[in-house]
């Protein structure tokens, strides 16, 4: 979710996060602002050349709120302080131009910055720099936002993760002033210049913006840049609108926003290096604060309805009409289709769902939910009530069943079949350890034309909000890999596994599937141990590209649980405490654990879940 931290209306939406719970929340903080609420008490001061710097009621409230529900936070940093801002140029298109003076500014905003260190925080510079800083998309607007970049990560120091820039979707177009090539691969080779002359500059994350325009043309230009070389910087759709700027503010909080915003997030689902898609306009797009009361929007209801399908995947097969999309899942607790309609007309679908859970004994239920312009829509049609319009207690132990519905248009029908209404996976809570940071990783690679593919389409994903970790490698190699760093672990941590993968043994000298654990002691990693199953070719190469790195690890442990003949469903514990090196509890119990399927075979995929 996100949203411009401008009201305190924000403050009164929070508890609403719940129902959704998201794995960020990303705020759009805007220094020149300085009636914001978000800037009052404004948090930088400077007199007699000292600079003070302090926190607000406003911006403890969001950060205990996110760190209380383990949400991460992404801050965009836009514009400078307002003692250096150079307010002759800050008009449109030249909204946040550079500070007058980079390091005095820099400086302050690291001292600020460590106020919140307490909690992760995603630090983003800048927003749209192609026309906010120079009024142009020129050399010269890079070569600032790269400044301006280095100078603020430099001085927020290592407890942030950093990216920049929120770059819209013409930045991924060729330009004759760039040489023939795009804003974003110019930015990026500058920002590898400045790298190869400070290795120690992060790049952690690269931040896109869109409004009602496709995906695609976006995520490719960005992996372009990237080329092979970053692939521990995963894609963020940090802010995005079904509808374009002007049309957006019209249509939010209407039945058409839902249905094409669950018709892009299908969509976004399968970029395998997008880590992170976030819908912009918490406020009021989801959340309208209307006569004293706050509404819970269509888009909302779309969420809410999203948020509670299995993780697992399922194909949709058969034709659909035009403007009609859907998605499936399922697993032994629940079964679920979503359908949406983009058109103005009615569509009536035949739903069949095969492998549906069965009651085992116990009563299971058909609910079928409708959200449309008189269903779930306050700001369409009076009344904010949503609820299942349909449920159906059903009995026997059926593997199918069908179900006709009728889409709205514009609209969106989900059907449920479940015994439980409380899921073991999508409503558990996260670790009691505190988190550090997240890792990720795309397998990108560089083709003959200069176009970047993710090999294998392989995923990898880490939900820090439920503790869980996905992988998955959709052709016969690629490396899926994710990781998360916490602090004050078990010293066992119990971990259960679902895995799929080939029933034989993968001719990759690559393949591996497993899970390491890199000890931190100090500010250094002091050892790596790989828990494994029958899948590792010790003739590997390929290192983890964070911790000791290494291609497998100090200490190999074979893990019986993690073996191809019994993965279906496991428990596996990881002995962190024995396997540890000396004075590792004493000094915080900190370790970094990472994810690894590499190579494993067409259609492997795998799921832990911590704790």
């Amino acid at each position: 979710m996100g949203r411009a931290l401008d009201s305190d209306k924000i403050l009164d939406s929070l508890r609403y996060l719940d129902e959704i719970r998201p794995a960020l929340y990303d705020g759009e903080l805007r220094f020149p602002e300085t009636d914001w609420d978000s800037m009052e008490p404004y948090p930088i001061e400077v007199e007699d050349g000292e600079v003070e710097v302090r926190r607000n009621s406003f911006l403890d409230k969001v950060q205990s709120e996110l760190r209380r529900r383990r949400i991460e936070a992404m801050y965009q940093l836009e514009g400078a302080p307002k003692q250096w801002e150079d307010a002759a140029k800050a008009e449109a298109p030249r909204k946040f131009p550079r500070p007058t003076d980079l390091k005095a500014a820099a400086d302050a905003m690291g001292r600020w910055a460590k106020l919140y260190d307490d909690h992760p925080v995603s630090w983003c510079m800048w927003n749209e720099p192609s026309h906010n800083l120079t009024g142009s998309p020129d050399l010269a607007s890079i070569r600032q936002m790269v400044d301006i970049y280095g100078a603020y990560a430099g001085a927020i120091g290592p407890k942030g993760l950093f990216g920049m820039a929120s770059f819209v979707p013409v930045d991924a177009h060729p330009r004759r002033q760039l040489g023939g090539r795009s804003y974003l691969e110019t930015a990026v080779d500058e920002l590898r210049k400045r790298r190869r002359a400070d290795p120690d500059l992060p790049f952690d994350y690269l931040t896109m913006n869109n409004y009602g325009e496709d995906l695609s043309d976006l995520v490719d230009g960005a992996r372009n840049a990237l080329g092979g070389d970053f692939n521990t910087v995963p894609l963020i759709q940090a802010q995005f609108g079904v509808f374009r700027p002007g049309e957006w503010e019209k249509q939010g909080g209407t039945a058409l926003e839902a249905a094409r915003s669950m018709a892009a997030l299908e969509k976004a689902l399968r970029i395998p290096d997008l880590q992170t898609f976030t819908f912009s306009g918490w406020l009021p797009h989801m959340i309208a604060f209307k006569g004293g009361k706050a509404l819970r929007t269509p888009l909302f209801n779309a969420l809410k309805l999203y948020a509670r399908m299995p993780d697992r995947r399922t194909p949709v097969r058969g034709g659909l009409p035009d403007g009609v999309g859907a998605m499936a899942s399922g697993d032994e607790h629940r079964g679920s289709v979503l359908v949406w309609n983009e058109s103005g007309e009615s569509r009536t679908i035949q739903l069949e769902l095969a492998d549906v859970p069965p009651a085992d004994g116990r009563q299971a239920e058909l609910r079928v939910y409708h959200l449309d312009q008189k269903h779930g829509s306050p700001l369409e049609h009076r009344g904010s009530d949503f609820g299942p319009s349909e449920t159906v207690h059903l009995r026997g132990r059926s593997r199918k069943l069908s179900k006709t519905v009728t889409v709205a248009g514009p609209g969106l029908v989900y059907v449920e079949v479940g015994a439980a209404s409380h899921h073991p996976v999508l409503d558990r809570d996260g670790l009691s350890a505190t988190l550090v940071r997240k890792h990720t990783y795309a397998d990108r690679v560089t083709g003959p034309k200069g176009t970047t593919a993710v090999r294998g389409n392989a995923y990898g994903c880490y939900d820090a909000v439920r503790a869980v970790a996905y992988l998955g490698v959709e052709g016969d190699e690629g490396t899926a890999l994710c990781g998360a760093e916490y602090r004050g672990l078990p010293l066992t941590l119990d971990t259960d596994v679902r895995a799929e993968l080939p029933d034989h043994q993968p001719a990759s000298s690559e393949a591996l599937f497993g899970v390491r654990v890199d000890y931190v002691l100090g500010h250094g990693v002091a050892k790596s141990v790989l828990w494994h199953g029958d899948i590792l070719d010790k003739r590997r190469t390929k290192p983890l590209p964070w911790g000791r790195r290494g291609a497998t690890a100090d200490e190999l442990v074979h893990a019986p649980e993690l073996d191809r003949a019994r993965v279906g469903h496991a428990r596996l514990a990881l002995a962190l405490g024995a396997h540890a090196p000396s004075g590792w509890a004493s000094s915080g119990a900190r370790a970094i654990i990472s994810f690894w399927m590499d190579s494993t075979g067409p259609g492997s995929q795998a799921r832990f879940l911590l704790g």
